[in-house]
């Protein structure tokens, strides 16, 4: 019988009460628009509940510092496996770091690397006690050798202290002579002295008489051992520590820190023929022929195969994450899941799909596919009809409701893609060689731009490595012509605060409040009513509604705050009233209700009335902007910006649809549009249809 996940009872936002039972070690796929409760599903209730079990399995030492762990809001859930949330902000600084390859191929390299000395070039190399004997074997087969040890000290005493220890010869400047008597003069320090450990014929089959040598030389000499070749002048430096063959340079023992991209080393370390800093530097497909003759390291091979079957063989190690693209942020996740072995883990993947088109999203399909053929379980917040179709279960949520059924199809929007067909005149003329290869590409001002093209075309890169810097009077590698003069740019990044300061209200609200009887009489200013200051919020939670206990290695645990119980103010802050409701009942209403219950204020009521026909109404103004769907944000934003849009407003968005419903893609749009009706330059970077359709003017980087 398959294993099932079943849940009982689930509240958590906005679900009413929702059963499920979801099949393990299937692809499982939630569809719904924002706040439809799936986003809430899978993390409020699944990936909630599998943190708060981990915890409980720590020591009662370990869960001290949490004081317990907050159960999710769900009657029941049982057949739980352990939950990866991928749609987590970007951690490690580069690729090779997050896919744990960076450490696991210089200690490759270290093993079976050739290092080269910094200041000859000749090859340097390490030899245990038990080599040093078959090399010498190899290079001077049937010859008599001296087992010698080099000798730093010098003191009156020293042959004495020798002749005790039972050595009867030194070498001094390649002269051996006898320890007799009072012993030779004492050597200067630039002399070269050697104590003389034994003189024997290398067997290459190994000798015990020879290995005793290697360590009584290394003991005296701190891991240096130096075979003379009778009857010759050659010296042999075959010591415990890596020394240059030509020169008889020494190095320190090296360990992974010391091929890392600022150490002189990471150039003299070779492997294959490429040094450390050329592999770190190559493309994964190109490092993945070169590793090709090194056989036994099946982790950097099943890694270096994933992220290429992926479609990233033409990213390298050092690429930094915030550099990539997010559909090759999306499949690095997804090939470090593929290449990391762990079985029985229930995988939730958000917006998986956004930014693949053709064959990245056949890849990613199959890499699904084989995810879930290796015991593991795949959970999609995902509306790509094509990762959709590869699902064997669909749930569809609705207003906290929740049904097997199909996602919706993408409608299509004639009016939309008729517009495409008139030519704007273009007034911004990029054109050149630079970071996103050539560019021949034409802006229209005052008009909706979109800029489409496979991940990893550049898209990303175009709006905010050549356009902004543009746009905000920077010089870039490409050549412009159109420039507008004193533009204002917006570009929409991951926001802050609460809905209410989302929408640059806070203050004003704030203020309304201190100009009330009750409050002046108590001498109480804006401040008060602010969360960012102390005096009115409440001290334990510093006006959050929740208290954070940190967790270190995993995301901070919440939990309501008992002083407050979630009001974020204190009492006496609350008895101030505007029409019956204090400024913590304001943060628990609806835009909706909030644009009845200021009414009276135009500039705080123009605002809420244009979220809301976002529609966004059914938002309260005391979330927090993090909790949001990213398409709820981002419509946010649109709706701050129609309120002080003009002609010279350029905004640049990366990714609008980002996964999003196909009902969330039309409110998107249309927040758009309108921006665009107002005169704004809009720029977006997207392949999805409904917001190539409805472009005045699209960029195609794949052409």
């Amino acid at each position: 019988m398959k294993a099932t996940l079943c849940v009982r009872g689930a509240r958590a936002g906005g679900l009413a009460n929702v059963d499920m039972d979801l099949p393990l070690g299937r692809i499982i796929c939630f569809t719904g628009r924002s706040s439809s409760g799936r986003r809430a599903m899978a993390l409020d209730i699944l990936y909630a509940e599998s943190r708060r079990r981990y915890m409980q399995a720590l020591s009662p030492t370990e869960r001290e510092s949490v004081s317990g762990t907050a159960r999710a809001d769900v009657d029941e859930i049982s057949g739980l496996p352990p939950a990866i949330y991928l749609g987590s902000p970007r951690r490690g600084r580069t690729v090779g770091d997050y896919l744990q390859l960076d450490g696991i191929l210089a200690q490759i390299i270290l093993e079976e690397g050739q290092m080269h000395c910094l200041e000859c070039g000749g090859r340097c190399r390490s030899y245990a006690a038990d080599e040093v004997e078959r090399e010498v074997a190899r290079v001077h087969p049937d010859t008599r050798c001296l087992v010698l040890a080099p000798l730093a000290l010098r003191n009156e005493g020293m042959w004495q202290q020798l002749v005790q220890a039972g050595f009867t010869r030194v070498a001094i400047d390649g002269q051996v002579q006898r320890l007799e008597g009072d012993g030779p003069a004492l050597p200067s320090d630039e002399s070269e002295v050697h104590v003389v450990v034994d003189r024997l014929v290398p067997d290459p089959n190994a000798s015990v008489r020879f290995l005793e040598a290697v360590r009584v030389s290394r003991s005296i000499s701190s891991g240096q051992t130096v075979i003379w070749v009778d009857g010759t002048g050659e010296m042999m430096h075959l010591n415990q520590q890596p020394t240059c063959g030509e020169c008889g340079r020494q190095y320190e023992p090296l360990i992974t820190a010391d091929l890392g991209a600022d150490q002189p080393l990471a150039d003299q370390m070779t492997l294959n023929g490429h040094t450390m800093n050329e592999m770190m530097d190559a493309p994964l497909g190109s490092l993945r022929d070169w590793l090709d003759a090194t056989q036994g390291h099946a982790k950097v091979e099943i890694a270096l195969a994933e992220a290429c079957g992926l479609g990233l063989g033409h990213l390298p190690l050092r690429r930094r994450l915030e550099l990539l693209a997010a559909g090759e942020w999306q499949r690095l996740q997804l090939a470090s899941c593929l290449s990391s072995g762990l079985t029985g883990i229930f995988y939730i993947l958000e917006g998986l799909g956004s930014q693949l088109s053709g064959e990245m999203l056949d890849a990613a399909a199959t890499g699904l596919r084989r995810l879930v053929a290796g015991g593991n379980t795949a959970l999609l917040l995902d509306h790509t009809p094509e990762l959709v179709a590869v699902a064997d279960e669909v749930w569809v949520f609705t207003e906290g409701q929740v049904r097997v059924g199909e996602a919706t199809e993408v409608g299509r929007n004639e009016a939309d893609e008729k517009r495409i067909a008139e030519q704007a005149k273009p007034a911004l003329a990029i054109r050149g060689e630079g970071v996103v290869g050539s560019l021949a590409i034409e802006l229209p001002h005052g008009k909706l731009t979109c800029v489409c093209g496979p991940s990893g075309s550049g898209k990303t890169r175009l709006l905010h490595e050549v356009l902004l810097p543009l746009l905000k009077g920077r010089s870039v590698e490409y050549a412009a012509v159109g420039l507008p003069r004193n533009s204002r740019v917006v570009t929409v990044a991951a926001p802050s605060g609460k809905v209410l300061e989302g929408l640059g209200l806070f203050e004003r609200v704030a203020d309304l409040y201190a100009a009330s009887p009750a409050a002046t009489a108590r001498g109480w200013d804006r401040d008060t009513f602010l969360l960012d200051r102390p005096g009115g919020r409440c001290p334990s939670c510093e006006g959050r509604g929740r208290c954070y206990f940190d967790l270190e290695f995993l995301e901070d645990i919440a939990m309501v705050c008992a002083a407050c119980e979630g009001r974020r103010y204190r009492d006496e802050t609350c008895e101030i009233t505007l029409r019956g409701a204090s400024i913590a009942d304001v943060l628990g209403m609806t835009l909706e209700q909030a644009c009845a219950h200021f009414a009276r204020h135009d500039p705080i009521r123009s605002r809420l009335e244009a979220a809301v026909e976002c529609g966004l109404g059914y938002l309260l103004l005391g979330w927090e902007m993090q909790e949001l769907e990213r398409g709820e944000w981002l419509r946010l934003r649109l709706a701050l910006e129609s309120t002080r849009a003009s002609q010279r407003t350029w905004v640049l968005i990366d990714g609008p649809a980002s996964g999003d419903h196909p009902e969330d893609v039309r409110a998107m749009v249309a927040a758009l549009r309108g921006l665009v009706d107002r005169g704004v330059t809009a720029v977006v970077a997207d392949q999805h249809p409904m917001v190539r359709a409805a472009a005045d003017w699209v960029v195609d980087l794949a052409c």
